[in-house]
């Protein structure tokens, strides 16, 4: 089997035989070798999550794994409320780029608790 990229499409390939076709979306996150700014680390993952919600309050997961490359939302989910970000959790069935149908996580950001100050 043979993999490559045309006009921003993977394309599998077995012998002559095109097997599958997906959309790659272009220009979203990019080589990460080829940018040396973008990490996988978990603690990246957390801030690309953070600065969707500053511009929009819901996020999905097939959102988050297509767009902002976090393959596991729901952990790094957990480690935001862990640090006192509001966030719910709403059930939807949403489809991935190839148009197949999941269950998936809505993700609502409703702020961050208040700090109490101990004396």
């Amino acid at each position: 089997m043979k993999l490559h990229f045309l006009n921003g499409w993977l394309i599998k390939e077995r012998g002559s035989d095109i097997m599958e076709v997906k959309n790659r979306p272009e220009g979203l996150l990019g080589n990460p070798k080829a940018n040396p700014n973008y990490s996988n680390s978990a603690s990246s993952q957390r801030a690309r999550l953070l600065n969707h919600f500053e511009s929009c309050p819901r996020l999905s997961t097939v959102e988050a794994r297509e767009t902002y490359g976090v393959l596991h939302p729901c952990g790094r989910i957990m480690e935001l409320r862990k640090k006192g970000y509001l966030i719910d959790t709403h059930w939807t069935i949403t489809p991935d780029s190839n148009g197949v149908l999941h269950r998936v996580g809505l993700y609502v950001f409703k702020g961050q608790k208040a700090r109490r100050d101990h004396d």
